[in-house]
């Protein structure tokens, strides 16, 4: 879309095809490309529709995440997790939103250790 080869509404229904990918490297792209949109709309009237769409596109991999690592995860899966909460969180989603404050009020009370791969997104919430 930025070579204006393709209309920017194509290129958001391709990504809407890759929320059930697994890979760190496709999402990362994803992230990329998607902040960027996000800065060239941020003082229009589209700024927020392009929000909902991230906590769209985002969501679904979110959640399968989770916040936890899983036994068996590999570092991947760890940088995963801490891009597509920091994307969410940034794109205002709710729940990522409070999970990350109470994770970070917890921390701060010394009720639990945050780990390395959360504190970029839950610190910058």
């Amino acid at each position: 879309a930025r070579a204006g080869i393709i209309s920017t509404v194509e290129v958001l229904k391709v990504m809407e095809a890759f929320v059930n990918e697994p890979n760190y490297t496709v999402w990362s792209d994803l992230s990329c490309n998607l902040e960027i949109l996000s800065t060239l709309l941020s003082h229009t009237d589209f700024y927020e529709e392009i929000q909902v769409f991230v906590k769209d596109v985002f969501s679904p991999i979110g959640e399968r995440l989770g916040w936890d690592p899983k036994p068996g995860e590999g570092h991947l899966d760890a940088l995963l997790r801490g891009l597509v909460l920091g994307k969410l969180g940034k794109a205002g989603h709710k729940a990522t939103l409070e999970e990350a404050r109470r994770r970070f009020k917890d921390h701060v009370e010394g009720k639990s250790i945050l780990s390395a791969d959360l504190r970029s997104p839950v610190g910058s919430r």
